[in-house]
């Protein structure tokens, strides 16, 4: 990114006179033969002026020294654009496999479930267990590997890291974001422009100072004035010493800005009273995702409203249990072929909608006393109830068909692994009885023997799961939400990590959801709510708790369908106005896709759409769109009309009225493996 003349000289003369150069600023005459001439601020090369004795007004050697340089940039690219990942330092991580992300256990999980639901690519650097160096920040050539570094560490010492290279990495392009943290190294201090003084407390509300970029939409929003009389806990107190202040609590900077390198910015953040209010706060929230689009030029997202999507799961589709006539009144006929048209398909094609069927492949049948395919189940129950499985199997590939539905995983049989240990056996055992306990029908936790199910039985059987609904659907599930939500959370039994392993993208329990990857096993919590509901009991829209930067998930059952053939018509007739489903694959996809930026003379978006998790994308064109920093846009509006480039096929033009917008759509057409979206002159 290439800033602003208007902004390179205002920041550039404002620096001169920070540090008291009054000849720099024609105050005076300087004299710099007794020295080396320091480099100009706000540029990361030797003056072309050279060294000698300036005197008079040197106003016109600073002009000068702006005016050139964008000419030299010009000569081989006009755009400085920055790579579009993050690189996420942290002072220590639970997990001492750097893994699983845990809510519960890691500081930083609410920052970097953001970045994950912004679809912004992060790495997280550990500082109790990696030594920081040029290695980690810069490639090869010396280019920067990240556009942005967020520093969230707040350690009273440093000692050890090599923090110098931090400084090295921010003059070679990358920019520094630093979140409620005391910044306690001159290395920190000299970019960010500031310096730690005291903590301190106070109730006073937090205002803005002047128009910014980054504080633009609270004014919109009516939040220049934020009242924190309820918040009385411990801030940072920092000194401005050449960083520009955006908000104010008092005599207090609570958000400041400086420029340390031509084309890298330095934020901090007095963020209160904790991370997680990055998340939870609309407030901090805004400014914190647009503090990132000014540190990195560019964000891009999907073209998806969260707060009007509703991701629906119907479990149950081939379990078992269904047919045993005295287990806990959950005793019900599986849908027919005809049914599941009718009460399934109809409804959601009406209104526009897809859900996904959590299904169990593996029949628990007790007279064989061995795990079977449901779908050649056809038999009268011990109520007289006829149970065809055969025919679900045929509506559930009817709904496949026409694109309602989707197949998930709700484990391989909705059961305990061991029906034979005390105190079963379970498959001799009393239906009236002991074989009616229902900690038989949690798969993923031992709830009947009060103890976690072992991390190779739950594993196996996640891969039995994956592999049958291939064999039998033609389709791999992408997400795993276990029967009862009961799951095993300690780490050698993890469910979720295990679900990592067996190739999931999403596993989904009750309260939230994990991002799941070869790598990384993302607690989302506080991102997506999970809701139950059921055609028994109210919608209670109202009480949903919901985040503007992912859907609820809701869950309900084959069992609704079979009790209520509405079921589906009142569920929409009860939804909020606006809301609509997301596809549970989809949502897969956007949080897998891979997104990089290069600058080879022309600006270029790169969409990488993983053959394991991007099913959707097969067959499913998607729009996307890029927020925009104010130096991206007036760079870009400088170059004259563009064209859009995309997969290497030219399309349509973009002009300087297409930029007034802080938003681009970025339209990319269907198929796996990587897309390109650029822009070119146009000729």
């Amino acid at each position: 990114m290439v800033w602003p003349l208007k902004y390179q000289l205002t920041t550039a003369l404002a620096r001169l006179r920070e540090r008291g150069d009054r000849e720099a600023v024609g105050e005076g005459c300087a004299d710099f033969t007794s020295r080396k001439q320091p480099l100009t601020p706000g540029f990361a090369v030797p003056s072309p002026l050279g060294e000698g004795c300036y005197q008079g007004n040197c106003f016109a050697c600073v002009l000068a020294l702006i005016l050139l340089a964008p000419i030299s940039a010009q000569s081989g690219s006009a755009l400085n654009v920055k790579p579009c990942r993050v690189l996420v330092v942290v002072e220590q991580w639970d997990d001492p496999t750097s893994v699983l992300v845990d809510s519960e256990k890691d500081e930083f999980q609410p920052v970097v479930a953001l970045l994950k639901a912004w679809s912004l690519p992060f790495d997280i650097f550990r500082l109790d267990q990696q030594h920081l160096d040029a290695s980690y920040l810069l490639d090869r050539s010396g280019a920067p590997r990240y556009g942005a570094v967020l520093w969230l560490a707040d350690s009273p010492s440093y000692a050890g890291q090599n923090l110098a290279s931090l400084e090295q990495s921010v003059h070679a392009g990358t920019s520094l974001v630093v979140v409620r943290s005391r910044f306690l190294d001159p290395a920190l201090e000299r970019p960010l422009g500031l310096q730690f003084r005291e903590a301190y407390t106070s109730t006073s509300p937090l205002e803005t100072t002047r128009p910014h970029f980054i504080i633009r939409q609270l004014a919109k929003q009516k939040m220049e004035r934020l009242d924190v009389s309820g918040d009385e806990s411990m801030r940072w107190g920092v000194e401005a010493q050449g960083a520009e202040v955006l908000i104010t609590q008092g005599k207090h900077p609570i958000l400041t800005l400086s420029h340390p390198a031509e084309g890298t910015s330095a934020i901090w953040m007095g963020v209160s009273p904790a991370l997680t209010a990055l998340r939870d706060s609309p407030y901090w929230r805004e400014l914190f995702f647009r503090s990132l689009v000014w540190s990195l030029g560019c964000v891009v997202q999907p073209d998806i409203d969260y707060s009007r999507r509703l991701v629906v799961t119907f479990d149950d589709w081939g379990a078992s249990e269904k047919s045993f006539s005295a287990l806990f009144n959950w005793h019900f006929p599986t849908l027919s072929e005809q049914q599941i048209r009718e009460r399934l398909i109809q409804p959601l094609q009406k209104h526009h909608a897809v859900a996904a069927a959590d299904v169990v492949d593996g029949f628990v049948n007790r007279k064989t006393q061995r795990i079977e395919s449901p779908w050649l189940q056809k038999f009268t129950d011990d109520l007289g109830m006829l149970q065809d499985y055969t025919s679900t199997a045929k509506g559930l590939k009817a709904a496949l068909a026409t694109g309602c539905l989707e197949i998930a995983s709700h484990g391989w049989t909705h059961m305990q692994p061991d029906l034979e240990s005390p105190p079963g056996p379970w498959w001799t055992s009393d239906l009236t009885g002991e074989a009616s306990a229902i900690g038989w029908v949690a798969e993923f936790e031992d709830w009947r023997r009060k103890k976690e199910i072992p991390a190779i039985a739950q594993l196996t059987r996640m891969k039995y799961s994956r592999q049958a609904l291939q064999e039998d659907f033609g389709q791999l599930p992408l997400s795993l939400l276990p029967g009862e939500y009961a799951w095993s959370k300690s780490y050698a039994n993890h469910t979720g990590r295990l679900a990592a392993r067996a190739g999931f993208g999403i596993f989904h329990v009750k309260g939230h959801f994990f991002y799941l990857d070869r790598d990384l096993v993302l607690d989302m919590a506080g991102i997506g709510p999970e809701v139950g509901h059921g055609y028994d009991h109210p919608l209670e829209a109202a009480k949903w708790s919901e985040h503007p930067d992912g859907p609820v998930f809701m869950t309900v059952h084959d069992r609704d369908l079979a009790l209520q053939p509405d079921f589906l018509d009142r569920l929409f007739a009860s939804l909020p106005e606006g809301m609509e489903t997301l596809s549970m694959n989809r949502y897969v996809g956007i949080l897998h896709t891979q997104i990089s930026s290069k600058d080879a003379g022309e600006w270029e978006l790169a969409f990488e759409f993983p053959e394991d998790y991007g099913l959707y994308f097969k067959n499913h064109a998607s729009r996307w769109r890029a927020w925009l920093s104010d130096p991206l846009r007036d760079n870009l509006k400088a170059l004259g009309a563009l064209r859009v480039v995309i997969d290497g096929k030219p399309t349509t033009k973009l002009t300087a009225t297409d930029l007034n917008r802080e938003t681009l759509d970025l339209d990319l057409p269907e198929g796996l493996g990587q897309h390109t979206w650029k822009l070119s002159p146009a000729r």
